[in-house]
């Protein structure tokens, strides 16, 4: 799923919900004297602590891949949120503090029920049309020795097409990531699509920052930004072993969101 910025668009989503949930909170039928107060903020915090579980589920999990760059806990736009993590946390917040309410009951649970399946649905919806606008175009490229490459060739493997350019700085520094990530996963096709720029400061910033990248192609007229409706950098884009479109991340990438997204096109 792509992002808004540094947000993921996962997350982006759910608070457009919780809107709609405060809102069928504010609008629910309630027992003379009962304030709707209480429900919406009892939503807000639900949301909120739910949002840190999840973060703090997917760090747990993904622990060593943080080791090594701890600050990148911090970098949010990985998409590093565990969905189960922030539905149980929510949950179980909302009923302890609910136990002693019972007139808040019906609201917080209606609320809370539409903005989870409206979530879901958007999400998933979202999903299905990404996958149905952008698909690998059958453009042919011409890597550093100057021979042809076929963007769509080798179809049967995952397929990870990162769009980069040399003056972009968060590119500078998710390149070491991804060059580590192309050693690991060898079953998976890795296309780096330099945007605009020529063959030799593609080797410029090549040496200086990801000696040995394999995969590498040249694309000086940022035709596969354009094809693919994506003029952002760095754009990555996860493609399934049938060519489809599983995600697309806009933004940097950190180890453990990038090994999170490689784990879900096995």
């Amino acid at each position: 799923m792509m992002s808004l910025g540094p947000v993921p668009l996962p997350v982006a989503l759910a608070v457009s919900f919780l809107l709609l949930a405060l809102l069928v909170a504010r609008l629910w039928p309630r027992p003379p004297g009962i304030s709707w107060r209480p429900a919406s903020a009892l939503l807000v915090d639900m949301f909120l602590l739910g949002l840190l579980a999840a973060r703090a589920v997917f760090v747990l999990r993904a622990a060593p891949l943080y080791l090594d760059d701890p600050w990148s806990i911090l970098r949010i736009g990985d998409g590093g949120f565990d969905p189960i993590g922030f539905f149980v946390f929510a949950a179980g917040w909302g009923a302890w503090k609910l136990r002693r309410h019972p007139p808040l009951r019906p609201a917080v649970l209606a609320a809370t029920l539409l903005a989870a399946g409206g979530w879901w649905g958007a999400s998933a919806g979202l999903q299905h049309w990404q996958a149905a606008q952008v698909r690998l175009p059958e453009l042919v490229l011409q890597d550093l020795a100057g021979q042809p490459v076929g963007l769509a060739a080798g179809q049967g493997r995952p397929v990870v097409v990162n769009l980069w350019a040399s003056w972009c700085g968060p590119c500078i520094r998710e390149m070491p990531v991804l060059a580590a990530a192309q050693r690991a996963h060898p079953q998976v096709r890795f296309l780096f699509v330099n945007q605009g720029e020529d063959v030799a400061t593609v080797q410029g910033f090549l040496h200086a920052h990801a000696p040995g990248l394999q995969g590498v192609l040249l694309d000086e007229p940022a035709l596969t930004g354009q094809a693919m409706g994506v003029q952002a950098y760095p754009s990555t884009l996860f493609f399934d072993r049938e060519g489809q479109l599983r995600e697309l991340h806009l933004g940097e990438l950190t180890a453990a969101g990038l090994e999170h997204k490689l784990r879900r096109l096995r």
